[in-house]
């Protein structure tokens, strides 16, 4: 198995101003539970909040979490921007993550008293999204999912010829890279995904989804086939008769979107978590 190569997920610029008027100050505090590197974004009011679970893809950091929870935090809906490599404390590469560690960011906020725990969403971008609809499929308190420039399976990590992800101790089933580096990326994970033998167990079990779906692709992507992607998890729900709302919309763009794009996305990922949180 060869090692993979990846580029950066989403860029931050996406979520890096608030894209909804809003009048809610908010609070920002670290968050000291369990090994978890992460800040929480707490709107000021006297009721409870919604929350979401907002972290990255292969950039790694907190950037792109704290940058959500500077969009989010305004309008009202707590965020709990998560890091989970590439920061003190943590791997500091995409390998072996363990979804515990994911698991244990839903655990936390059941302790803030500030926060509907019935309420609790997860976005993410990329190499993000993997976590993301793992992270729901395994804990039904996850009530609402964003997810942009999505991917249907999981797969390998960064550096090591292994799954990025683990479960109790063990790899998740992952795809590698098909051909080799001197072909151009989007087609390696294009011919990985047609091994339909392999896929099947990498897929996602997106019928356990506890909550409506919010995919958003770029049909120019040149790192991986999201557009494509994306289809193929609308198609597979619809198959399964899932009970909830998926919504796909796709962007004349590239992986990472573009400035002209990025406020209409921004106003996407907030309507939907309002309406559905």
């Amino acid at each position: 198995m060869r090692r993979l190569l990846f580029v950066t997920a989403i860029v931050v610029a996406l979520f890096s101003t608030n894209g909804n008027a809003s009048s809610f100050d908010y609070a920002v505090k670290p968050v000291q539970y369990k090994g978890l590197v992460a800040n929480l974004y707490l709107p000021k009011t006297d009721k409870k909040v919604p929350v979401v679970i907002a972290f990255g893809g292969s950039e790694g950091g907190l950037g792109t979490g704290n940058a959500n929870g500077e969009m989010l935090a305004p309008t009202g809906v707590a965020v709990l921007g998560l890091a989970y490599f590439k920061e003190v404390g943590l791997p500091q590469t995409l390998d072996q993550i363990p979804m515990e560690y994911f698991l244990n960011a839903v655990n936390y906020l059941e302790t803030v008293v500030e926060v509907d725990a019935n309420r609790i969403g997860v976005v993410a971008g990329s190499r993000g999204t993997e976590a993301a609809f793992l992270l729901a499929t395994l804990d039904q308190r996850i009530k609402s999912v964003v997810a942009t420039t999505p991917s249907k399976v999981a797969w390998f990590g960064k550096t090591v010829a292994k799954s990025a992800w683990t479960f109790n101790g063990e790899s998740i089933p992952a795809l590698s890279l098909a051909l080799d580096e001197n072909a151009p990326l989007l087609r390696r994970f294009e011919v990985a995904l047609e091994d339909k033998d392999r896929v099947a167990p990498a897929q996602f079990k997106f019928e356990k989804i506890n909550g409506p779906i919010l995919l958003i692709s770029a049909s120019q992507d040149q790192i991986w086939p999201s557009f494509q992607m994306a289809k193929d998890i609308e198609l597979y729900l619809a198959q399964h008769h899932f009970s909830h709302k998926v919504t796909h919309l796709t962007y004349q763009t590239g992986h990472g979107f573009s400035k002209e794009t990025a406020p209409e996305i921004k106003q996407l990922i907030i309507t939907h978590f309002l309406d559905t949180l």
